[in-house]
């Protein structure tokens, strides 16, 4: 990675370049290889400032999951057309930092990283299950929905995580790799829409 060429000035500009650092960083090794003097060289700042505006590591890497997962709310709701009533299926090739950063503190045992997407209302599988809940109102079913939700979810990260392990293990030519990623993605917006159409018109309460 490429250090910043101009030191950022000023308490605004110095705390952006540390987050975007962090986050290029968070990606790149996950949050327990994460140097601090490694994200202050790669923003042009010395590294007290990281004490100074988050109060160390931790603070810093909330706020740099914080960052990505603001962005990658807003491309995916950029995305998705304005009838669609769920998010479309993900690539790792789509928000890349965002993906690998997720994975990377998840792996590594950091899950209060991600914890914090949901507590400031950008995790959009969240704001999905929410949407599922509230419009089924069946609390006899909560759980089975959540169940089936859980299952496509975690379909959808570990095609995202493991998606070129995926291709080796079935056999999948290079040159045939776009068209199956697309297939792969149909199916899982095929299993989100059939679980919004089955779960929220019944309403068997």
């Amino acid at each position: 990675m490429t250090r910043l060429s101009v030191n950022p000035r000023g308490e605004e500009a110095v705390k952006a370049a540390l987050i975007k650092a962090a986050g290029d960083k968070l990606a790149e090794v996950g949050p327990t290889a994460l140097r601090v003097r490694e994200v202050a060289d790669l923003a042009g700042v010395n590294n007290g400032q990281v004490h100074h505006y988050f109060g160390g590591k931790m603070g810093l890497l909330k706020a740099a999951m914080s960052a990505l997962a603001e962005e990658h709310w807003n491309n995916a709701h950029a995305a998705n057309s304005e009838s669609s009533d769920f998010p479309s299926a993900a690539s790792l090739g789509q928000d890349e930092r965002y993906w690998r950063a997720t994975c990377r503190v998840v792996l590594e045992g950091y899950v209060e990283l991600v914890q914090v997407e949901i507590e400031q209302g950008k995790s959009i599988p969240r704001a999905f299950l929410n949407q599922l809940v509230e419009a089924s109102d069946c609390r006899s079913e909560n759980l089975a929905l959540k169940a089936d939700f859980a299952t496509i979810i975690l379909s959808q990260l570990a095609w995202v995580a493991f998606e070129d392990l995926g291709y080796l293990l079935a056999d999948i030519d290079e040159r045939d790799q776009h068209q199956v990623r697309a297939m792969v993605q149909q199916r899982i917006e095929v299993a989100m829409t059939s679980l919004y159409r089955e779960r929220i018109p019944e309403k068997r309460c």
